[in-house]
């Protein structure tokens, strides 16, 4: 079998792209989900963490699209900026506030402080206020920090080859992972999803993003793909069951693994069709999915099957929530805030 998926260069958009960013976020909400099931066995919640992958294709599609937007459509740092404030930042506030307003969002001290955490984005650097509200939020936290080296970093990739930036940025990662290692600090959030962690995802994307812009294509062997994914997942999982600190040496395998596996779905007809609605709202899915979790199961069913059933509930209330809420961000805030300044 000698097969071969291949991307076409010279487009200004990628489904391929928002079908991974959608499948991404899918097997995200998933694990969060499969965490309120108490009567689940343990080991299927371990196996669950593997949904969790998906923040790397992300942080990966984050680089792609960012930088082949600036390729198309080049913008200074105040204008990039201002789009990633009206964009990301405001829609994320705004279900941080709405956290803040609800007791039960948040149980720990001083509860003002861990809400200006959020709205100053010093959260990042402090460790007891990084799962403060929504756990999941501390990705924010990572993106914002990229936002704002974005555009240094495409000043650096116009001086350098593709190859050599892309080495440059593995290099910076493996560096702070042997720095976290030796520090004893790699089950510390601030530390392990600091973005120098997930640097060489980043900067990978911006280098396949500028190979395809320059209308070069880029093909890989479907046996290669499934060998990378078997391997690849394989080798993830055993670290992760194994955990300690060894896990921050494992993005890599991640990356490698599940994204194999994600382009080899994506060409399966109607899950591809599914992934592609679910992606035209993804970031919006990952801010109120874990709200609706949190207040649906407050029901608190004791039963596996009770817990099941308000999962799937719970579940689609978190795609229509979130559908809504993205018609709220594209009809009214893009609206409010267009033209606006910091």
């Amino acid at each position: 079998m000698n097969k071969k998926i291949i991307v076409r260069g010279g487009y200004r958009q990628y489904e391929i792209i928002d079908f991974l960013k959608g499948f991404s976020i899918l097997t995200i909400v998933i694990m969060h989900l499969i965490g309120f099931f108490v009567a689940l066995p343990g080991f299927i919640k371990t196996a669950s963490s593997l949904g969790g992958t998906g923040v790397h294709v992300f942080i990966f599609c984050s680089g792609f699209g960012l930088y082949l937007s600036q390729l198309n459509n080049p913008k200074s740092y105040i204008e990039f900026i201002k789009t990633r404030f009206k964009k990301i930042y405001i829609p994320y506030i705004i279900i941080i506030l709405i956290c803040f307003c609800i007791p039960f969002m948040y149980t720990g001290e001083h509860r003002v402080i861990a809400l200006l955490s959020h709205i100053f984005c010093f959260k990042m650097f402090m460790q007891e206020y990084e799962y403060s509200f929504l756990g999941p939020t501390w990705f924010i936290s990572t993106i914002i920090q990229f936002y704002l080296i974005f555009i240094p970093l495409c000043a650096l990739k116009k001086k350098m080859k593709t190859y050599s930036f892309a080495v440059m940025g593995l290099s910076i990662s493996i560096i702070w992972w042997i720095l976290v290692y030796s520090l004893g600090k790699s089950d510390i959030r601030v530390w392990n999803s600091f973005f120098l962690q997930y640097l060489w995802e980043f900067i990978l994307g911006m280098c396949v993003a500028d190979t395809l812009f320059r209308k070069k294509d880029i093909s890989v062997n479907v046996i290669i793909l499934i060998i990378s994914a078997v391997l690849g997942l394989t080798i993830e999982g055993i670290l992760g069951i194994k955990g300690g600190s060894f896990k921050v040496f494992n993005d890599v395998f991640a990356l490698i693994g599940y994204g194999s596996l994600v382009i080899l779905l994506y060409h399966i007809g109607l899950f591809n069709k599914i992934i592609l609605k679910l992606s035209h709202f993804s970031y919006e899915w990952f801010l109120v999915h874990k709200l609706v979790f949190i207040i649906i199961f407050r029901i608190n069913p004791n039963t596996l099957v009770l817990q099941l059933c308000l999962g799937l509930i719970a579940f689609v209330i978190s795609i229509l929530t979130a559908y809504i809420y993205s018609l709220f961000v594209k009809n009214f805030l893009n609206k409010k805030f267009k033209g606006s300044i910091l």
